[in-house]
């Protein structure tokens, strides 16, 4: 009979052969090398990381969408324009304006935002309160869709010193804009995916129940990041509020102080949702690894009875 060849693909699994003269081993047939995983602990850490990003991101969006935006712009100009004094100032003669025979809408003197004008029937019969509120409505539409740069005829931002007002009003309206908020969306849908991809690499990544528990942990670690960062920003507001600030100092860090409230509220449910996924699978991990232990010493046992 002829001895077996070890490199002979069809040859058997590795058993000795007997031939009657010889005897031969055959070598194992080098099996391929399967693909190393990543890291188990880098995926969750780069999940915990997109997740609280991601949060981050969501409240971003949130808190420059027209909900938000706009009740904080009319606010920010009718204080900085002082609108109810200047109405008053005015009444008699935007009442006499629109009373002539071909009169248009009816421009303030001395409103801040050029072009913003009242109807001429609301001019001639409404009150100051109605006035303020339709002036203040269109002034921060227009203000959530151009920016800082409403305040200009020319259509160009105000300028000033770093420290001055003006140069902190650009900076707040060019923020709370219809432009910021698509960016911001944007970014927030960027991110979701991300995390969305993430998270089905640790479920590929990690084996058995234990996947679920570092999901869990990656979602603990998220709320962790955004919160700490969202108390940061209510810091920030409760520093601005203190001492003598000025109105609009005070309105600018109101909105901080709502912007910053999102994530935590965010992070909350988050943490809550990944205690919720990694405790219940940590003890059936834990009683999955007892029972594994208790069988090996069982078989370990059994020849010796």
């Amino acid at each position: 009979m002829r001895p077996l060849d070890p490199r002979d693909p069809f040859s058997t699994p590795p058993a000795p052969v007997y031939t009657g003269d010889e005897a031969y081993e055959v070598s194992p047939i080098p099996r391929p090398t399967p693909p190393r995983r990543p890291r188990t602990s880098l995926a969750t850490f780069g999940l915990a990381v997109m997740s609280g990003l991601w949060v981050l991101a969501l409240a971003a969006s949130q808190a420059t969408s027209p909900t938000v935006a706009v009740p904080f712009l009319e606010r920010t100009i009718g204080t900085l324009g002082d609108v109810p004094a200047l109405l008053q100032i005015h009444e008699q003669p935007i009442r006499i304006a629109a009373s002539q025979r071909g009169t248009g809408p009816v421009a303030v003197p001395g409103f801040p935002v050029p072009g913003v004008t009242l109807p001429r029937a609301m001019a001639q019969t409404g009150t100051r309160d109605e006035w303020r509120t339709a002036l203040l409505r269109e002034s921060a539409a227009a203000a959530y869709e151009r920016g800082p740069a409403v305040f200009s005829p020319g259509g160009d931002a105000t300028r000033g010193g770093l420290l001055s007002t003006s140069r902190w009003v650009d900076i707040v309206m060019g923020v709370l804009s219809s432009g910021t908020h698509g960016t911001a969306s944007l970014v927030a849908w960027a991110i979701g995916l991300a995390t969305l991809a993430l998270a089905a690499l640790v479920l590929v990544a990690v084996d058995g129940v234990r996947r679920f528990v570092a999901i869990g942990l990656a979602l603990i670690g998220g709320a962790i990041l955004a919160g700490l960062v969202g108390l940061l920003g209510m810091l920030i507001a409760m520093l601005l509020s203190m001492g003598e600030a000025g109105v609009f100092v005070a309105e600018v860090g109101a909105l901080i102080r709502t912007i910053a409230w999102a994530p935590v509220q965010d992070a909350i449910r988050m943490g809550i949702a990944g205690v919720a996924i990694a405790v219940p699978a940590a003890v059936i991990a834990a009683r999955l690894a007892r029972d594994d232990v208790a069988w090996d010493e069982s078989t370990e046992e059994a020849p010796r009875a």
